[in-house]
């Protein structure tokens, strides 16, 4: 009987009848009729989902469109009939579209006439003005009273948005917001008997959430002329009232200054003087205008180490022929170009020490830093006068102080200084100016490709009078291009002229490759008919960084 029993369930396996354990094979089917009712329930709630996301991001897709970055002329130009300028070019995004925008200053009787009017000041006027980086146009003028004496941009503390333009004249100090050219605040120069530029950016000392500055005070003209005392004063940028008193900072004569940050971020003052270069770190000059001031600025132990325990200044190069002093940016710690009467030497500022000296020679414009070799460091390239108007253009090495490359080239004076900017090659173009063989009416702008050092692109100009030449990237590591400023110069004519005008020329630097011809350095080197094809490719294929060295 048992044999039989087991045999007939497992001959019927499928029949409806209970199986082991007493549960029904019917209520069985009942379950799975249930999971089944479940997965649909589950698959339902998916393509909801899913159809919901897809409507999301349809919605929003045209709610919240991609950006669209501007569209830029690459080559545009502003003109001012009957005008004045002066040596001042800025780049700074004034109307918030990612793209620099550009600030000057003129003065013109004629088209300023209005603009003057309206704000009850005498004609000429000067009219500091911001066009749009993109094509030129007018951002914003702000008519201000004459005389200039300088402009400063990119200052911080000052405008709604963390930098702005100082202006100094007709005995004023004018801060000016550079998103709408509104006037934030206007003191009264006499604070400060004669502010010379740089000025000097500092933390906020006063605690009203505003960075603030210092000028300093000196007479860099001729001893014989009425002596001004070397003082230096702090500001606030929110309100441009004096913080604390006046700090006397006279040492050996001073004619020249520039601020400086240590590679830890500790604020000084470099001072130019008649015996050498000497230091003052700013918590020393902080604390002597007002006690406590110092808190929030670091000082350098090494530096600190080499000062005078009575008077704080610290001497770092030792010259009675001193003439120039540049900062120079490098990945380590920035170092000091220091140039006298017969050499340049390079000036280690973390170890205090002179890397190397190069005889030089009577130079004529400021140094310019960029990337020649691919040693990391930025190399030098100076101007030397060798008489005859010809000027001989160099690189200098930044580890070595040797010479990488040298030309001369016929110049008039005066001449715009070099400019340089970095490429994702590790390497930076130079553009630098000079005259065509000599030719008078004619100058010529020049591209210099480390990588082609044998050859030059020349471009051809009319001759025009550049008060201010700056060569810049306007967007975040694109964009490169040169702005000229070319005209009558403002502090040379007190009468305007009806028949010269000031333009302001914006050139995408690639656009000057298709029309320049091809020049050798050495004189005598034939050019082939490759080479000239090959140059030119290599400008083209260029892109360009902002990164530091």
């Amino acid at each position: 009987m048992a044999d039989a029993s087991g045999r007939g369930f497992e001959a019927e396996p499928l029949k409806g009848g209970e199986a082991e354990g007493g549960v029904s094979k019917e209520k069985g089917c009942a379950g799975k009729l249930g999971i089944s009712q479940l997965t649909g329930w589950r698959t339902a709630a998916f393509l909801f989902s899913l159809f919901l996301c897809l409507v999301v991001v349809f919605a929003f897709s045209f709610i919240l469109p991609c950006p669209v970055r501007p569209q830029y002329e690459s080559t545009w130009n502003r003109t001012y009939p009957a005008a004045a300028t002066y040596n001042f070019l800025a780049v700074e995004d004034a109307n918030e579209d990612k793209v620099l925008d550009v600030i000057f200053m003129y003065r013109d009787a004629d088209a300023s006439r209005n603009t003057c009017l309206s704000e009850d000041l005498s004609i000429p006027c000067m009219v500091l003005m911001a066009v749009d980086g993109t094509n030129g146009k007018t951002l914003w003028e702000r008519p201000l009273a004459a005389e200039f004496d300088w402009v400063e941009c990119g200052v911080k503390g000052l405008g709604r948005k963390g930098t702005g333009c100082l202006v100094s004249h007709a005995d004023n100090l004018t801060a000016v917001d550079k998103q709408s050219g509104v006037i934030m605040w206007q003191q009264s120069r006499s604070t400060v008997m004669n502010g010379n530029l740089p000025l000097i950016s500092v933390m906020d000392l006063n605690a009203d959430g505003a960075e603030d500055f210092a000028m300093l005070s000196y007479n860099p003209e001729s001893p014989s002329l009425t002596p001004i005392p070397t003082e230096l004063a702090f500001f606030s940028g929110k309100s441009g009232d004096q913080i604390g008193s006046r700090v006397d900072v006279d040492v050996n004569g001073v004619f020249g200054h520039l601020p400086f940050k240590t590679a830890s971020g500790a604020p000084y003052l470099l001072l130019l003087t008649d015996s050498g270069l000497y230091a003052v770190g700013l918590r020393h000059l902080a604390a002597w205008a007002q006690a406590g001031l110092e808190s929030a600025l670091k000082k350098e132990i090494s530096w600190e180490d080499r000062s005078d325990s009575r008077t704080g200044f610290i001497s770092l190069y030792p010259s009675d022929s001193l003439k120039r002093v540049t900062v120079v940016d490098r990945s380590s710690s920035p170092s000091l170009l220091v140039q006298t009467d017969s050499s340049m030497s390079l000036l280690l500022t973390d170890k205090l020490k002179i890397a190397w000296t190069a005889n030089t020679s009577a130079l004529l414009s400021v140094p310019t830093s960029g990337q020649f070799d691919k040693d990391g460091i930025p190399d030098i390239m100076i101007e030397e006068d060798v008489g005859n108007d010809t000027k001989r253009v160099m690189v200098l090495s930044g580890q070595t102080g040797d010479v990488l490359w040298k030309v001369n080239l016929s110049f008039w004076a005066p001449s715009p200084r070099p400019a340089s900017v970095l490429t994702l090659n590790a390497f930076s173009v130079f553009m630098l100016w000079g005259q065509s063989h000599g030719n008078q009416t004619m100058q010529s702008s020049f591209l210099l490709h480390p990588r082609y050092s044998q050859l030059l692109l020349e471009r051809r100009n009319s001759a025009q009078n550049i008060v201010s030449f700056k060569a810049t990237l306007l967007e975040q590591g694109r964009h490169a291009c040169y702005l000229v400023l070319t005209g009558p110069d403002g502090r040379q004519h007190a009468e305007l002229s009806r028949t010269e005008p000031v333009i302001l020329t914006k050139r995408k630097i690639k656009d000057d490759v298709s029309e320049s011809g091809v020049l050798g350095v050495a004189a005598d080197e034939p050019i082939s008919e490759d080479a000239e094809k090959s140059v030119k490719e290599a400008f083209h294929m260029l892109r360009f960084s902002d990164a530091l060295f």
